[in-house]
């Protein structure tokens, strides 16, 4: 791959450990004040994010993805300076929170699809898995990492000095990206329809794509159905067992490192070539780990099961989403994008109360029979 794609990869997984501290100060100093204002300030960061996903896709086909990346990039390290501002003069408070979660929430509607579509613009087709799981290997270090290392900074500097990191880091990746000229760069779209027909225009082509209109549905169903796994079902789990929050944590990793195993291969090997048959056997795989772990009576047995479901994960997200890039016309990049990222975050919501109202040992075999089905709806693509 060329350097620009690692000069950008570099810039990115910056600003992912910069927002790692932030989100991590903001939820710390929320439940200082109080549940009910940690619970505003978390949904300040996704309400915005659900409503406007599709209106960044438009825009960033509309003038380009890089550019629109460019812009919001800019507009998040400038508020962080300036929060960062008001927090120090007038200290921490519900409004300030509020106004964080919600600026960034808002932004990152614009800025996901984008950023999720420019290694295409970086690299030709045939590299695309390569770089896709590069990226999603430096993001799950990052994951890992960025946990101690977030409390490490709030514990030392607080939340003005969390606010100023992750501004820095939005400021380094701003001149990267502004450095560097991408050489699949897509231009600006001509046309200008409105913003409904523009959005409902992208999901025409993608309903209209068999191999789009597949991959969508399966991730709607995988994020419904494993994301809350470590979300919700393990700590519930861990509470039923009398687990430590610490013990926790380590059944936690256990997925993470099984996805990172993956995706490090992968980037440095490449991808096998029938994405639906691999795909679709990660699932299967993933779906074996679930239900391992709600037949785990220990904490080794439960890493062991949640190791398994990485496993099975990486290999779906790495196989599928570089085929879902690869399959998208260059002039709807950016609205797919934002399709992609809406049928990830919509169909969790309604999952995650879904799954909260079982009893954690009947909600992981259902999450187990669910992740079994979008492998075998996947064998067939």
């Amino acid at each position: 791959m060329n350097r620009a794609y690692y000069g950008w990869l570099a810039g990115s997984t910056l600003s992912v450990l910069g927002d790692a501290a932030l989100f991590f100060a903001l939820g710390w100093a929320a439940t200082g004040i109080g549940p009910r204002v940690a619970a505003l300030v978390l949904t300040g960061f996704t309400l915005p994010r659900a409503v406007l996903l599709l209106l960044g896709g438009v825009l960033g086909d509309r003038i380009g993805p890089r550019r629109l990346l460019l812009i919001c990039t800019a507009i998040v390290g400038t508020c962080c300076f300036l929060l960062a501002l008001v927090v120090g003069v007038r200290g921490v408070s519900t409004g300030v929170l509020l106004g964080t979660s919600i600026t960034v929430g808002t932004v990152d509607a614009f800025a996901l699809p984008a950023s999720g579509v420019l290694p295409r613009l970086f690299v030709p087709d045939d590299q695309l898995p390569r770089a896709m799981a590069l990226r999603t290997s430096a993001s799950q270090v990052i994951t890992l990492a960025g946990g101690p290392l977030s409390g490490m900074l709030v514990a030392t500097v607080g939340l003005v000095g969390a606010l100023v990191v992750d501004g820095a880091t939005f400021a380094v990746q701003f001149l990267v990206l502004l450095a560097l000229r991408p050489p699949y760069d897509v231009p600006p779209q001509p046309d200008r329809p409105s913003v409904v027909r523009a959005a409902l225009d992208g999901l025409r082509v993608a309903m209209a794509d068999p191999v789009l209109r597949m991959i969508l549905g399966v991730v709607g169903l995988v994020a419904a159905f494993v994301l809350p796994v470590t979300s919700l079902c393990v700590p519930l789990l861990a509470r039923a067992h009398g687990w430590t929050a610490g013990q926790a944590g380590f059944v936690v990793a256990g997925n993470v490192c099984g996805s990172l195993l993956v995706t490090v291969l992968v980037a440095r090997f490449g991808s096998f070539t029938r994405a639906g048959l691999v795909g679709g056997s990660g699932c299967l795989l993933a779906a074996a780990g679930i239900s391992g772990l709600a037949l785990a009576p220990s904490v080794p047995l439960a890493v062991s099961a949640t190791l398994l479901q990485g496993l099975g994960v990486g290999l779906f997200t790495s196989h599928l989403a570089p085929v879902f890039v690869r399959s998208t016309p260059k002039s709807h990049l950016t609205r797919l994008q934002s399709l992609l990222s809406l049928v990830q975050t919509l169909p969790l919501i309604a999952s995650t109360n879904l799954l909260a109202t079982l009893d954690v040992h009947h909600a992981l075999p259902l999450a187990a029979a669910a992740t079994a089905l979008a492998g075998l709806m996947l064998l067939r693509l």
